[in-house]
């Protein structure tokens, strides 16, 4: 590698992107936005305030445009999304129902061995 490459790619790595505000066309604004993720419906950010998933049909032309956004790209991943949102709130539910059972049997053993210690102590 020569020696302005790798000048440039030091400098790359050392000054991070500049960071923008976006206003959303629900009106939610969002300052000091550095994107970490792209995909075909949403960006995922960190900004002053926290991270979000921001959806892209909510971001103003200009940023659509420097996303690619595709409605019809947009429109499937968000469907894909919403499925694995269900099956995932549907597994939780299964492992809650689980640690439930769980509990419930272990207070009946405990239960059972506090009659059992307290008739053989008598």
């Amino acid at each position: 590698m020569n020696l302005p490459l790798l000048i440039l790619f030091l400098a790359l790595i050392a000054f991070p992107a500049i960071a923008e505000d976006w206003t959303t066309t629900d009106g939610t604004k969002y300052q000091n936005v550095r994107v970490i993720r792209v995909e075909d419906d949403a960006v995922t950010i960190i900004y002053k305030d926290g991270g979000a998933l921001v959806f892209l049909y909510k971001l103003p032309p200009a940023l659509q445009q420097k996303f690619d956004y595709d409605p019809v790209k947009a429109k499937i991943a968000a469907e894909k999304r919403s499925k694995e949102d269900a099956d995932n709130a549907a597994e939780l539910q299964k492992e809650i129902e689980q640690a439930e059972i769980v509990k419930h049997n272990q207070q009946i053993q405990n239960a059972n061995q506090l009659n059992g210690t307290a008739t053989t102590t008598k």
